[in-house]
This record gives C-alpha cells, sequence and structure tokens, in this order.
C-alpha cells in the first residue's frame, strides 16, 4: 500500500475521475490506492484505510474476558493440529467427565461334577496304610474304561468326588472390563495474530483465522476471571472445560464363591482285566468322603466310572465394585459463537 499526500486541486480532479478514494483529514485530502477504504467511517477512525482483515471480524473482547481465539471440541481421545493461520497452541484440555463410573456385571461360569483322579491301594486290607500306591486315571476322565496295572493289593481306596471351582466372568452385555477414559471431550485453543484495527467496524477486531474454518473450530473467549461467567450475546455458547484431572477410579475383580448345594456321586468300578470285563469290585461313593474296597489278594486291571447324581450346584459372584473418582483440575470457561441460523422475521 501507498499512501501519498496531494494538493486538493489535483485530489478532486482525481476523485472525480473514479480512480481513488479517501478521507479527510483537515486540509490536504490523503488518498489511497485500494478500493473503499474506510467505507462508512469517520475521519478520525480513518488510521488504517487500506488495511484488510485476512482472518474473521469479530467483536472486540468483553471485560473480563481474553482476545477470540480458534476453540475445537470433539469427541475422542485426541486432538487435531492447530490451523497454519493460528499456530500457538494457548490451551488443550478436556470436557465431558462422567459423575460415576460403572463397572462390569461380574458373573460365575458353571462348576463341574468331578471323577476321582486316581485310585489308591495298599498292602493292608483296612485302606490304613501309610505308603500307598496310586493307580492315575487318563487327565479328564470322562469314567470310560481305563486300563490300569497294580501288583496284588490288601485293599482299595476311591476317593470321593469333588466339585470344580467356579471361574469368575463379566456380562458381556454390561460394561467393559477396562473402564474407559473418564472425559469424552478433548478440546484445543488456537491462536495467531489479532490486529484491533483492521477491520471496517470499529467496533470489531480482526483475529487470526483460516478462510475455511475446519469441522469442529469456533470463535471464543476465554473468561479470565473465578467462577462461571454470563456469556455475552455475540458469544452465547457457554463450555466448561478443564486442564486436566486425577483418576482414582477401580472397580474390585470379580471372583466367586465356593459352589453351593452340590450333590456328586459316582459308581467307580474295577475289573481283574484290562478291557473292564471281569468285575473284582465296586463302590459308590459322594462328597460325603471316601470308598475302601477290601481284598485280600486283588490285583486291578481296569476301571470304569458312571454319575448316579451330578448336580454341581452354583457359585455367588463377589466384585465389581466401584470405587474412587476423578478429580477435576484448571476448571476454564469459554464463550462461543453460535452456528446457529435464526430466522429473520
Amino acid at each position: 500500500m501507498t499512501t501519498r499526500k496531494y494538493p486538493i486541486s489535483l485530489a478532486l480532479a482525481l476523485a472525480a475521475a473514479g480512480s481513488f478514494a479517501g478521507c479527510w483529514n483537515g486540509g490536504p485530502v490523503q488518498m489511497f490506492s485500494c478500493d473503499d477504504p474506510c467505507y462508512g467511517l469517520d475521519a478520525h477512525e480513518c488510521d488504517k484505510p487500506c488495511t484488510v482483515c485476512k482472518g474473521a471480524c469479530v467483536e472486540l473482547p468483553y471485560l473480563g474476558f481474553d482476545d477470540p481465539i480458534l476453540l475445537w471440541r470433539g469427541e475422542g481421545a485426541s486432538a487435531p493440529e492447530c490451523p497454519a493461520e493460528t499456530p500457538e497452541l494457548v490451551f488443550d484440555g478436556y470436557g465431558g467427565f462422567a459423575d460415576a463410573h460403572s463397572c462390569p456385571t461380574c458373573r460365575c461360569a458353571q462348576p463341574a461334577c468331578e471323577l476321582p483322579p486316581a485310585l489308591r491301594g495298599g498292602a493292608s486290607a483296612t485302606c490304613d496304610g501309610t505308603t500307598p500306591m496310586s493307580f492315575d486315571a487318563p487327565d479328564g476322565w470322562s469314567g470310560a474304561c481305563a486300563p490300569i496295572a497294580s501288583g496284588e493289593l490288601g485293599s482299595l481306596v476311591i476317593p470321593a468326588p469333588t466339585v470344580s471351582p467356579c471361574a469368575p466372568t463379566i456380562d458381556p452385555g454390561g460394561p467393559p472390563a477396562e473402564l474407559p477414559a473418564p472425559f469424552s471431550v478433548r478440546a484445543r485453543g488456537c491462536a495467531g495474530s489479532a490486529d484491533a484495527h483492521a477491520c471496517a467496524d470499529p467496533s470489531k477486531m480482526c483475529v487470526a483465522s483460516p478462510a475455511q474454518r475446519p469441522e469442529g473450530f469456533a470463535i471464543c473467549i476465554r473468561y479470565l476471571r473465578q467462577g462461571e461467567p454470563k456469556c455475552p450475546e455475540h458469544y452465547p455458547e457457554l463450555q466448561a472445560l478443564y486442564t486436566g484431572f486425577d483418576d482414582t477410579r477401580s472397580c474390585s475383580p470379580c471372583g466367586c464363591d465356593p459352589p453351593e448345594d452340590s450333590a456328586c456321586s459316582a459308581i467307580v468300578s474295577v475289573y481283574e482285566d484290562g478291557g473292564c470285563r471281569r468285575l473284582l469290585g465296586a463302590g459308590t461313593v459322594t462328597l460325603a468322603g471316601q470308598k475302601c474296597v477290601a481284598g485280600p489278594d486283588l490285583e486291578l486291571g481296569s476301571m470304569t466310572a458312571e454319575w448316579v447324581t451330578n448336580e454341581p450346584g452354583t457359585c455367588a459372584p463377589t466384585g465389581g465394585v466401584a470405587a474412587g473418582e476423578v478429580t477435576l483440575e484448571g476448571a476454564t470457561y469459554f464463550c462461543c459463537q453460535s452456528d446457529e441460523v435464526v430466522a429473520i422475521p
């Protein structure tokens, strides 16, 4: 931009020719080579007649508020980079905090009646031998014919069945096992150059802003005093944000009480041969205790088992209790322009 002073006669001639426009400042006319300088302004307001706002002309800051900036708000854990026109990061924070957190709903898998994993034999005919020998069943034995081999025994102990513990699980339709982030909104404030005299309207100032603001960005003013403000007319939307938080939330781990109302009983049979054909003896065992099969001269070749009662019961779940809280830090209030379009009657 070039500013020159011309005699009034020349100025009037140029003005009549339509090549220039200007504003009066007592005596000579100041002529400028820009289009429509200071259009609609009084002479005393014509201090930067050819300046063009390369951002956005917005209302001057209100008492108690900082200069306007671009504020982005969006869902998720990350925020975009500041636009090139407003490269200075002046706020980074969070919003959308929940008042309380939910924990998973604990459940318990079904327990199971389990057959004895092994038989014990000894030389004593009364099952009170001090050095018993163990005859293991196959892993995961279901009661089918299983070969075993032993020398001569005086007696055989068939152990009682057992009930497996319940495995804790969580309700798939409830809250997840891992606590989500305590916030649902991320926010970022970005600033650039500002000029109080670059707008044609003296009640407005020029702030840096992209020609097309990216989605999620709005022009906002930050409240500089304590407490929650009442937003002014031109920035009606209040945004309560925080610079940080202390998260002490937790959920007690899921567990299961021992099984209750269990009823497990089975007939265990032993055979002389390895194919479960020549029955040597059998005994019914329950959760109440083991069974003794007395000799003499027992010699085992195989064994089978069959459930008489298979009712393992149920387990009561424990855990899933919420504790702790989120303590918010650095409360910050912004008042933002609204994108709402209001119809004019």
